[in-house]
């Protein structure tokens, strides 16, 4: 069926950018999920602590984003540094998160627990079993949901352990029976199909795919048996006519659903699964609901193939690479394939030391059979070792390879995984044959599509995802001047009513670069980005040293409409701080409110900079008439007591970032000063908020003239986007030499603010801005090393 054209959509407001980053990767949310390191804490009352819950086996850290009651989630590493997937469940008590494992019952993160009700006198018994799509018995995530009054019961069935059959009133229990209430019920469960060659994964990361199947309305008179059979279950299919497009890693990234009773009771189901094998979502067809509402949801991402493999006589290939969490911390550790190249096949058994003895690969493509003896890192290192530029693993049992044998090695060359009939037929090829490897890590494109099927499931859930009915997003990614850069990124898909969206961070491979985004248009989605800088770490395998990532999010949230383009750039110097513009400084009383984001780039994109072991430090200071009234050293966020009546109060911000992967902005001071009295009401403050516009490139380096001069826009607005009368033309001056000298630059007025032309020079070159308006509000900032001249 076609993606569907709802009628244009205008820019949705937004309050706050409240995410739920990394839960299946193990990284940084929007909203920091490192702690910040304590500090001196001295008239500033903070925001409240960070707190943690367990939720089966697995820590995830809570963080309130500032005052508007919206939680930030993040996993924190477990013992084998990766993370099962998730279930978050939402209905009339709260929500809760459980992972997919075997262990541990949901976790109330928002809300409160449903109350357990002693059986009805005509309670009737639910039973219980689930096939995976091998006809295997599966494991299964079960919701029963009355249609009438809006109350829920959850049961879970666990291969391992396996689960009890008494029949019980509890809400949650992983048993295979419920006692209800007769009535009108949806009956819907997620069933995982474990990997051919396991018979139980208790609590591991890995399934071959996820189904949602069951009966969104039926009736419950009496004893009833559920069989949730995966195998009636349709693949979700999407055709990207013009483009050649596979799923990438974890690019399956939501399978869900909405229920609303009679009563208007709703019920909001999300399973976001950590690692699936083929990277399908299957779905049962269902009837047309009549009571109430129903909404089944997926989020699938599409790239461009990131590998390919043909070679003559065989049959077309699907290639994978192996799972990168268990041999690597960060995407650029964990080797792949850049370009198309021909390699001679090279049988080398099952790579033990012995059948590679004396053996000179010589750059060939090493074939390997799956040991279980031998972990897949031993194997391809060996290989690796005496020359083989490529691995490709191919399994000697049925269905694909789902268990790594051992973690905490990182791979020397790319290593890719074949099920055991396309490995066979490699080993077949005619004596000579080479192998065409194509790779393709930075696609120059991305399909982010969020589906929904309203009121039933389709007998054909299938898609065509024609260009010119979506929405087309460009995003332009800057870096370092003379390094190389890496990056995530992220994109965080809001719904009525959300009060946190669970979202995967990818790798943004290529460095910095241009790409287009594709996104269904939707009045209903309403999308948020963010882009960290480094690419931050999805395990922690390997020792390193403390990293605090430039985490760049972008203010409100975004609905489109068909044909609807939109550009955005992330990390455009010059590079520093600003009042949060979800949380602006304000005044009520005599107490004010403090937000400053360090990270804030020339696109008004924003994130958290504070003192932490990365090395990073920061220096919030609050004075009146002159006299400190508060200062931190930690998150530069809280509320002060000011002096009763009016004084002159001033805000200043003082950040060094000397990290290893940062060349600009390393030394920042910004100075906010304003009249200020006591209020009746809240009020935000008019404090001038500078601009820079500078022509970088994706490097953030500008070219001079032939005179070596160079020429930016800077405006001057308040809080409220209006521009300030000023006092007097605004002062800026440079510096080539990281602020040991400065020199005057040129301002003039022209019509959209101001025109600086910077005396010649090149090299790093840093700024200082003075301006003030005829209200006595004004604004004083250095930036050392603001972006980059050449000539």
């Amino acid at each position: 069926m076609p993606l569907s054209i709802p009628p244009r959509v205008g820019a949705a407001a937004v309050t706050s950018l409240a995410v739920v980053a990394g839960l299946l990767t193990a990284v940084p949310s929007v909203a920091s999920a490192q702690t910040p390191a304590a500090g001196t804490v001295t008239g500033i009352a903070p925001a409240a602590a960070d707190r943690v819950v367990s939720v089966g086996g697995t820590r995830v850290a809570l963080t309130p984003v500032g005052d508007s009651g919206a939680t930030a989630l993040a996993p924190l590493p477990a013992a084998d540094g990766a993370t099962p997937g998730l279930v978050v469940a939402t209905d009339k008590t709260g929500t809760t998160v459980q992972t997919t494992g075997a262990g541990g019952a949901p976790t109330v993160i928002d809300g409160h627990a449903a109350r357990a009700s002693a059986a009805a006198a005509d309670a009737v018994p639910l039973h219980f079993s689930a096939l995976g799509r091998d006809g295997r018995a599966a494991e299964a995530y079960i919701t029963v949901f009355d249609l009438d009054h809006g109350n829920a019961w959850t049961r879970q069935l666990a291969v391992d352990p396996a689960p009890g059959d008494e029949c019980t009133a509890a809400t949650f229990a992983r048993t295979t029976c419920a006692l209800v209430p007769a009535g009108r019920y949806s009956v819907m469960a997620f069933v995982s199909t474990l990997p051919a060659q396991t018979p139980s994964i208790g609590s591991s990361r890995t399934y071959q795919n996820i189904s949602l199947v069951g009966q969104p309305e039926t009736a419950v008179t009496g004893e009833r048996t559920f069989a949730f059979d995966a195998r009636d279950a349709q693949q979700l299919a999407i055709r990207t006519p013009g483009r050649t497009t596979k799923v990438p890693p974890q690019g399956a990234m939501l399978l869900g659903y909405d229920r609303t009773a009679a009563d208007g009771s709703a019920l909001h189901l999300d399973m976001h699964p950590s690692y699936l094998l083929d990277q399908h979502f299957y779905l049962q067809p269902t009837a047309t609901v009549s009571v109430g509402e129903f909404q089944a949801r997926t989020r699938v991402r599409l790239e461009a193939p990131d590998i390919t493999l043909s070679a003559p006589t065989a049959p077309k290939l699907h290639p994978e690479y192996v799972d990168r969490t268990w041999f690597s911390d960060v995407a650029s550790d964990f080797p792949v394939v850049d370009g198309t190249t021909r390699l001679r096949v090279v049988d080398v058994g099952r790579a033990t030391a012995a059948e590679l003895a004396g053996r000179r690969l010589n750059g060939a493509l090493a074939l390997v059979t799956h040991d279980a003896g031998l972990s897949i890192a031993e194997q391809s290192n060996n290989a690796a070792a005496h020359g083989a530029a490529l691995v490709v693993v191919r399994n000697d049992g049925p269905g694909d390879i789902s268990d790594p044998g051992g973690t905490g090695v990182k791979l020397r060359v790319p290593t890719i995984r074949l099920n055991r009939a396309e490995g066979l037929a490699l080993a077949h090829l005619p004596r000579g044959a080479r192998v065409t490897v194509g790779g393709e890590p930075a696609s120059p494109y991305v399909y982010d599509l969020y589906l929904r099927e309203k009121q039933r499931i389709p007998a054909h859930p299938s898609y065509v995802a024609t260009r010119g009915h979506l929405a087309t997003q460009t995003n332009r990614v800057y870096g370092q001047p003379s390094q190389p850069s890496t990056f995530s990124e992220a994109a965080y898909p809001w719904q009525p009513g959300d009060g946190f969206v669970v979202s995967t961070v990818f790798p943004f491979q290529g460095g910095p670069r241009t790409r287009t985004e594709y996104r269904v248009a939707d009045p209903d989605t309403a999308w948020a980005y963010a882009v960290f800088a480094p690419g931050t770490r999805y395990n922690t395998m390997f020792p390193a040293a403390p990293v605090q990532s430039m985490t760049l999010s972008r203010p409100g949230r975004e609905s489109y409409a068909d044909h609807d383009r939109d550009r955005l750039a992330f990390g455009r110097a010059p590079i520093a701080a600003a009042p949060n513009p979800a949380r602006p400084v304000q005044r009520s009383g005599d107490l004010m409110r403090v937000a400053v984001d360090g990270f804030t780039d020339a696109d008004g994109n924003h994130g958290s900079e504070y003192t932490d072991p990365s090395g990073v430090q920061t220096h919030l200071a609050i004075r009146a008439d002159g006299a400190l009234v508060g200062q931190t050293d930690n998150l530069p966020s809280g509320t002060v007591q000011l002096p009763g009546g009016a004084s002159r109060v001033s805000i200043s911000f003082t950040a060094d970032n000397l990290q290893s992967w940062n060349e600009l902005s390393t030394h920042t001071d910004t100075a906010w000063s304003f009249p200020s009295a006591t209020t009746d009401a809240v009020r935000t403050v008019p404090v001038l908020l500078p601009g820079y516009d500078v022509g970088v490139d994706l490097h953030n380096r500008v070219r001079a003239d032939r005179h070596g001069r160079v020429a930016f826009g800077l405006g001057l607005r308040r809080p409220d986007g209006t521009s300030p009368e000023l006092s007097d033309t605004p002062s800026i001056d440079a510096s080539y030499d990281d602020g040991a000298s400065w020199r005057a630059a040129r301002v003039t007025r022209d019509a959209d603010g101001w025109r600086v032309e910077l005396p010649a020079g090149s090299g790093p070159a840093s700024l200082r801005l003075h301006a003030q308006d005829t209200s006595g509000s004004a604004v004083d900032q250095t930036i050392v090393r603001a972006f980059d001249v050449v000539r």
